[in-house]
C-alpha cells in the first residue's frame, strides 16, 4: 500500500490577509480537499495523483497541467508534478499524449482526442517557485514532441490549428461547433485557443531549450511562435469587433474573414500568449468589462452574455464560470500590467466561491459556478455540477490569492521574489517554500504617519523587489539569511 499524505495546515504557507479572514479559512478548506481527493493507484509504474472526479477512473490532461499551479505552493506536502509525470510515461513513440486515459488498462478514454497543451507553461511555472531546473532535461524531449505531433496533425494547410470537437477543446458544450465532429475533424472550424496554446508552448519551450543550452530548439521554438503570432492576428483577429474569434476555414486559407460570432472565453488566451499587443489587449479589455458580455456578478463566464445560448445559470460552458480560465485569464491581464483589473476578477472569484463554500444550500467548493447566481453551475439538463471539486477550483482561493490578491510573483531563475503591495490591511505569506529556502513576508497596516513596516525572514539568500501600487515607490535589496525589517510608505 502506497503511504498517504496527511492533511497538516502547520506544513503549509500561511497566508495573512487581515481584510478578510475568509479568504484563509476557504484557501485551507481547499487543501483539506486536495488531500481528500488524492488518488494512490495500484497499477505499477503509477505515482499517486490528485483528481477532480475521484473514483472516475481517468486522468485527464488540462486538469493535470492547471492542478500544477497551486500545487507547486503545497510546500512539497504534496506532489505538484506526478499528474504529468503519469502522463508523459504513457505518451507514444510519435508524441501523442490523449486528452484523458483510463487507469487501469492505460489507454486513452475518448479515441485519439488531444487536450489544451500546457505543458511548458506549467513546467515552467512550477520551476519559478521550486527551482528544480533538473526536471527540464528530463521532460523537454516529451514536450517537444507532443508540440511537434500537434502540428503535424492538428493544422490545416493556413496553418491555424483545430480541435477534434468542443469536448477536446475542455469546453465540451460550448457552441462552438459540433460536440462530436464527424471524424473528429473539427467541424472545418479553426480554434482560437489552440493556436494561442500552441505558441504559448512554443514561448516557454524557447525558454526552456535556452536554459539547456539547445541552441537549435531555442531558435526553431523562437521561430514557431513568431510564426503563430503573425497567423493568428492575420486570421482570427477581428479589426471590426477588436476580437478574436474562431474561424471557418476548410483547407482553404483566403477565408480569412469567415469568423464564427460565439464570443467565448477562449478568446483571451491571445493575452496569456503574448499575441494580442497593446490595442488588441485594450479592445480585449473592452469585453471583458462589458456587463453586456463578461462582466457578471461572479466573472469570467464562459460564454458572453450577448450570446443567445447564454444561460445565467451556468449550464455547463453556456455561461459556467470556470476556475482554469479565470486563471488564465488573470495571469494574463498581470503579466501584461494590468495587476488591478486582474485582481479585481480574482477577489470577485473567491468572494463568489465563498459565499457559495459558507451557503448550508450547497457548501463545498465546486467544479463550476453561475455567473449571475451566488450558487454552482448547472449542467445542461439542469442538475448541478460535481461537488468537492479540488482539482483546479483550487486556483483561486490557493494560486490567485497568493498572486494576485497578496501579490506576489516568484522567479527562481533570479532567486527574486517581486510583491506587489495593493493591500492596505495587514497581508502577506508565511512558510512559504521557495527555490529551497522558506520565506515569510508580512506587511503591516500603516501607522498615523502613514508608514508601514515590512518584515521578511529567509532561510537563505533571496533578492526582493517590492512596489506600492499606484505609487513610485520601489524598493529593491538582497537579503542575506535571517529576519529583516524594512520600512515603505
Amino acid at each position: 500500500m502506497k503511504e498517504k499524505f496527511t492533511f497538516d495546515r502547520s506544513n503549509l504557507p500561511e497566508p495573512v490577509y487581515q481584510k478578510n479572514p475568509d479568504f484563509i479559512r476557504l484557501y485551507y478548506a481547499c487543501w483539506e480537499t486536495a488531500f481528500r481527493n488524492m488518488e494512490y493507484p495500484m497499477k505499477k509504474g503509477w505515482l499517486p495523483h490528485l483528481t477532480c472526479m475521484p473514483g472516475s477512473g481517468n486522468i485527464w490532461q488540462w486538469d493535470s497541467c492547471f492542478m500544477t499551479f497551486f500545487l507547486r505552493y503545497s510546500n512539497k506536502t504534496l506532489p505538484a508534478t506526478n499528474n504529468l509525470d503519469n502522463l508523459y510515461r504513457l505518451a507514444r513513440k510519435d508524441g501523442y499524449i490523449s486528452m484523458a486515459y483510463r487507469i487501469e488498462i492505460e489507454k486513452p478514454a475518448y479515441g485519439e482526442r488531444i487536450n489544451p497543451p500546457l505543458y511548458a507553461w506549467a513546467e515552467w511555472e512550477y520551476y519559478m517557485v521550486s527551482g528544480d531546473i533538473s526536471r527540464f532535461e528530463r521532460i523537454f524531449p516529451a514536450v517537444k514532441k507532443f508540440y511537434l505531433w500537434i502540428k503535424k496533425n492538428r493544422t490545416r494547410s493556413s496553418g491555424l490549428y483545430w480541435f477534434e470537437d468542443t469536448g477536446s477543446s475542455g469546453m465540451d458544450n460550448s457552441p462552438r461547433s459540433g460536440y462530436a465532429s464527424e471524424l473528429l475533424n473539427g467541424s472545418d472550424v479553426c480554434w482560437i485557443d489552440l493556436a494561442s496554446q500552441q505558441a504559448l508552448s512554443a514561448y516557454y519551450l524557447t525558454r526552456i531549450a535556452r536554459l539547456l543550452n539547445k541552441k537549435d530548439d531555442e531558435e526553431f521554438f523562437l521561430s514557431e511562435f513568431e510564426n503563430l503570432r503573425l497567423l493568428i492576428n492575420k486570421y482570427h483577429w477581428c479589426d471590426k469587433h477588436e476580437f478574436y474569434y474562431d474561424v471557418f476555414s476548410r483547407s482553404q486559407p483566403h477565408l480569412r474573414h469567415n469568423f464564427l460570432g460565439a464570443k467565448t472565453v477562449a478568446s483571451f488566451w491571445p493575452i496569456l500568449a503574448s499575441i494580442a499587443n497593446e490595442n488588441q489587449t485594450g479592445g480585449l479589455l473592452r469585453h471583458l468589462l462589458d456587463e453586456d458580455e463578461f462582466w457578471t456578478l461572479h466573472p469570467v463566464p464562459s460564454l458572453a452574455r450577448s450570446d443567445p445560448n447564454y444561460n445565467p445559470f451556468g449550464a455547463y460552458w453556456l455561461g459556467g464560470v470556470w476556475a482554469p480560465t479565470n486563471y488564465m485569464i488573470v495571469s494574463g491581464l498581470k503579466q501584461r500590467g494590468q495587476p488591478f483589473i486582474a485582481r479585481k476578477i480574482a477577489t470577485s472569484h473567491i468572494d463568489a466561491m465563498l459565499k457559495v463554500f459558507n451557503d448550508k444550500t450547497y457548501s463545498g467548493i465546486w467544479e463550476a459556478y453561475s455567473p449571475e447566481f451566488l450558487m454552482p453551475s448547472t449542467v445542461e439538463t439542469g442538475k448541478l455540477v460535481r461537488n468537492k471539486f479540488v482539482g483546479w477550483s483550487g486556483l483561486g482561493p490557493i494560486a490567485m490569492l497568493i498572486e494576485n490578491i497578496l501579490g506576489f510573483t516568484f522567479d527562481a531563475l533570479s532567486n527574486t521574489v517581486y510583491w506587489n503591495i495593493s493591500q492596505e490591511c495587514e497581508h502577506g505569506i508565511k512558510n512559504l517554500r521557495f527555490n529551497d529556502k522558506i520565506v515569510s513576508f508580512v506587511c503591516s497596516h500603516a501607522d498615523v504617519s502613514g508608514q508601514r513596516k515590512i518584515e521578511v525572514e529567509t532561510s537563505g539568500d533571496i533578492n526582493i523587489c517590492i512596489s506600492a501600487e499606484g505609487t513610485n515607490i520601489s524598493l529593491k535589496k538582497k537579503l542575506n539569511k535571517g529576519h529583516h525589517i524594512l520600512h515603505t510608505l
